[in-house]
């Protein structure tokens, strides 16, 4: 095993074939191939499966009978992983040729970095999806700097890095527990970001390592559900109670506020589901939470320094939002004094 040998993991379920494939062929004409590509195929009809073999024979197929969802399938993918780095990878996204060898120069530059992810590209490769994504006091997360020009830059310390490409260092990734299998779909990239974090590991955003990738806000309301889920599972099980109690305010205010949206939108069931499937996960979220607190090695304020006070998304912004951020801003300044 080479010293930079890269496994990459590609998770499939309705996606059409040909998408993968061309993922595939990106993988195929890096500048640094991967030494593996593992591919989990969670569709109903084994269509991967059938068609993939012939089409990618040095694939490592793996063919689950259930959809597992995303973490999950991404975590079993690993235990068959080989190389020394894991390179997750959506199915519908290109990389383009220097992006895993850009990727591999900013983690190897530093032993604490655990994750280093790439900027995400809008189908026109001129315009930003996503990449060195925001993450709020609220635990609402998005894409960085959407619609803006592509950016040009070195490696740096992100919140939150795209889970639509990111490259993990295997050692780190397994020491973590890999991603939280009980995050069926969405905000998995957040919480892992976050928890390398708490014990002491670096995230970086490597402008120069670039992926296309044909983006889509709306998918549903499954996706309120699930991104909702997992926010306030992140915030309760990762955040200190000091920095809780003094986030309360804040936290109420936008859950109000994101309630009158399902209503109004037409998604209160998932946001009802959201809170149902918590309360049903109650105890595996408070044995998460006496983990992460006992294995810590860094208090919230270093998170905190990386979470941003103002909504600059252009799905989530309001004239609300903007009229409240230099409070909020001001709000952030007091939570910096009283943690630690």
């Amino acid at each position: 095993m080479s010293e930079q040998s890269v496994t990459a993991i590609l998770v499939g379920y309705d996606d059409e074939p040909e998408d993968l494939l061309a993922a595939i062929r990106s993988l195929r004409e890096q500048t640094v191939a991967p030494t593996q590509i593992v591919c989990v195929d969670q569709s109903v009809d084994g269509r991967f499966a059938r068609e993939l073999p012939s089409a990618a024979p040095e694939l490592d197929l793996l063919r689950l009978e259930e959809n597992v969802g995303y973490a999950s399938a991404c975590n079993r993918a690993a235990q068959l992983a080989t190389g020394d780095y894991l390179l997750f990878i959506n199915p519908d996204a290109e990389a383009e040729r220097s992006c895993l060898e850009q990727l591999l120069h900013a983690i190897a530059a530093r032993e604490d970095t655990a994750i280093v992810g790439a900027q995400v590209l809008l189908p026109d490769r001129r315009h930003v999806n996503a990449g060195d994504n925001v993450l709020h006091l609220s635990g609402l997360s998005w894409a960085g700097r959407y619609g803006l020009d592509v950016e040009d830059g070195p490696p740096r310390p992100a919140a939150v890095v795209s889970g639509a490409a990111l490259l993990a260092r295997r050692s780190a990734f397994e020491a973590l527990g890999g991603y939280t299998d009980g995050f069926f779909m969405y905000y998995d990239d957040v919480d892992l970001a976050w928890r390398a974090r708490l014990v002491g590991w670096e995230v970086l955003f490597c402008p120069a390592a670039r992926v296309v990738h044909d983006y889509e806000f709306l998918k549903g309301d499954y996706k309120w559900r699930y991104l909702e889920r997992n926010r306030w599972w992140c915030l309760l099980a990762y955040f200190e109670l000091r920095t809780l109690v003094a986030l309360a305010p804040l936290l109420l205010a936008v859950e109000l506020a994101i309630w009158s949206r399902a209503v109004s939108e037409g998604w209160a069931g998932a946001k009802l589901a959201a809170w149902r499937s918590l309360w049903s996960d109650r105890r595996a979220l408070l044995a998460c939470r006496r983990r992460i607190q006992r294995t810590r090695r860094i208090g919230d304020r270093p998170i905190l320094q990386r979470m941003s006070a103002g909504v600059d998304s252009p799905f989530l912004a309001s004239s609300t939002s903007r009229r409240t951020e230099p409070l909020l801003r001001a709000y952030r300044r007091v939570l910096l004094r009283v943690t630690r």
